[in-house]
């Protein structure tokens, strides 16, 4: 992004915050793995339950 001199420098750092976006489907499917790789070490035994 060119910066010209005619454009003020307080705007660009004022847009230019970092921000995580916020993915839905990504979400989804980190909770659903996480799902099921409980459900996977449940059945197979490798968590043992008292």
């Amino acid at each position: 992004m060119k910066i010209t001199p005619e454009q003020p420098t307080h705007l660009i750092q004022q847009h230019s915050t970092f921000r995580l976006p916020w993915d839905k489907g990504a979400c989804c499917f980190f909770i659903l793995g996480i799902f099921l790789a409980a459900m996977i070490f449940h059945l197979l035994g490798i968590f043992p339950t008292v």
